[in-house]
């Protein structure tokens, strides 16, 4: 007896201490109706299922007092693969093992969940039985109504979760920090036939992925046409993110522009707007803070790769939630990525390697040959093709701010800050000469409108010269001519 209370504490620690606030910073977490859990002291949760990520999630909605008391329904014959993984999920989330297939004539499938249940316990059911395709419903297995028969009575707790798929997609050992989110439904007391309450609970967990809640977070109808985007680009110190803001300032007189830079805003009329904020937002500073951090261009590499991703992606969760007609970037994370592969290289990069990449980054690799050298010389992009990440976007309109290292480096020591990891004029001198290679490249191969802007300059001046050169671009592709020329 003592030695269960010894490993039920435990339990509870490694929970509370450690996974917990794992899942939280790395993944991030929204949760609505965690009050249904109040008017249930035992229950069975059912829930959707993409990723083993769930079941975490779902262990993070419990009361302390239910860790040790819950368990979830999990399949042993994948577990029991790894030795080390067996034992750690086994003690930690103390799982009620079955094996799929064709049960053995005479015995009961449900064994091991009504032993539980008898003992006061609560149990942790995926009704669609194993991992479906990312984001959507499959239909229900019978077994849940089956079950649920025979305790007429116990509350049913039903879980939505949206995400998970994503963090940690199948057949995927790479977590991505991407935002969860949850949404817990009121208890159902289920009465009927197996196969009607099976339709009962499905119809329920349907109910909630396309709630009322679920609809307010796609605030505004996404329009059919892409909103136009800005990328500025320059070395540290160039003065790019103070340029961004006045660029997304100054257009937000004629039209919603929403800027994604070291902290993400929505302007209408010159003033900030009030918006929801968006999940991903949070995990990206944290990960972007930890980047800057990084001691040398090793550790740097695959916190700042998945900042950028994450930076990526707010694009799309922009044009998803606000809707803006124009979108600022400070960086590009397609052109960022690409000029700091020379960082990386023992030689600068040149035209075609560059265009390779952006191949790559962009999903066009059907236009490289399937032997062509850039695949094994850039492995990155294997993981990026598996994981669906190859949807980086060539922006609309760049902006260079072409700035000389030493200059950049002085403006750079004004700021009183830690240098990151890149910052010396070595460094920064290819950054820059791989930058304007880059400006290059997807001028003349893709035909982006480019302007290099001499960054020596003041601000204000070439805040000025960027805006002119955007206005001019935005005529010139709704076929108006500018009156200045």
């Amino acid at each position: 007896m003592m030695r269960e209370r010894i490993s039920s504490l435990i339990r509870i620690a490694v929970h509370v201490i450690l996974l917990r606030p794992l899942v939280k910073l790395i993944f991030g977490v929204s949760v609505l109706g965690r009050d249904n859990f109040d008017f249930a002291d035992k229950f069975i949760i059912i829930s959707n299922h993409n990723s083993h990520l769930d079941i975490l999630l779902l262990f993070s909605l419990l009361p302390l007092s239910k860790i040790s008391i819950t368990h979830p329904v999990a399949e042993e014959t994948y577990f029991s693969k790894s030795k080390i993984i067996y034992f750690l999920v086994g003690f930690l989330l103390q799982p009620i093992w079955i094996t799929r297939g064709k049960p053995e004539k005479g015995s009961d499938p449900f064994a091991g969940i009504k032993a539980q249940l008898d003992s006061g316990h609560n149990v942790i059911i995926f009704p669609e039985g194993s991992r479906g395709k990312p984001g959507e419903m499959q239909s229900f297995k019978s077994g849940i109504g089956r079950l649920v028969v025979q305790y007429p009575g116990l509350p049913i707790i039903p879980v939505y979760l949206s995400g998970p798929e994503r963090s940690l997609p199948k057949a995927s050992y790479l977590l991505l920090p991407l935002w969860n989110h949850i949404i817990i439904g009121p208890p159902q007391i289920c009465t009927g036939t197996h196969k009607e309450i099976t339709r009962q609970l499905e119809s329920v967990l349907t109910g909630l992925s396309h709630s009322e809640s679920a609809r307010q977070r796609q605030r505004k109808a996404t329009s059919e046409s892409p909103p136009l985007s800005v990328a500025v680009l320059g070395i540290d110190g160039s003065g790019k993110s103070t340029i961004s803001k006045h660029i997304a300032v100054r257009f937000s007189a004629e039209s919603s522009t929403c800027l994604i830079s070291d902290r993400l805003d929505l302007y209408e009329n010159t003033e900030v707007k009030v918006v929801q904020p968006l999940g991903y937002e949070k995990v990206r500073k944290v990960i972007s803070n930890y980047a800057k951090k990084a001691k040398s261009l090793k550790l740097y590499k695959i916190p700042k790769m998945t900042e950028l991703l994450l930076r990526n992606h707010l694009y799309f969760e922009v044009r998803r939630w606000y809707n803006p007609e124009m979108i600022v970037m400070d960086g590009s994370p397609l052109l960022n990525m690409t000029a700091w592969a020379v960082l990386y290289r023992d030689r600068m990069l040149d035209e075609e390697t560059c265009a390779k990449i952006i191949m790559l980054l962009t999903g066009r690799e059907e236009e490289l040959k399937p032997d062509d050298p850039i695949f094994s010389e850039f492995k990155e992009s294997q993981y990026f093709r598996s994981l669906k990440l190859n949807n980086l976007i060539l922006p609309d309109i760049v902006i260079f701010i072409d700035l000389y290292p030493e200059t950049a480096n002085t403006r750079i020591a004004k700021r009183g800050e830690d240098r990151q990891v890149h910052e010396t004029s070595e460094k920064l001198a290819r950054l820059r000469e791989a930058y304007k290679m880059v400006c290059k490249v997807i001028r003349d191969r893709w035909d982006i409108p480019v302007s290099i802007i001499d960054g020596e300059e003041s601000l204000e001046a070439v805040s000025a010269v960027a805006e002119r050169f955007i206005t001019e671009v935005i005529r010139r592709k709704e076929g108006k001519n500018d009156p200045t020329d």
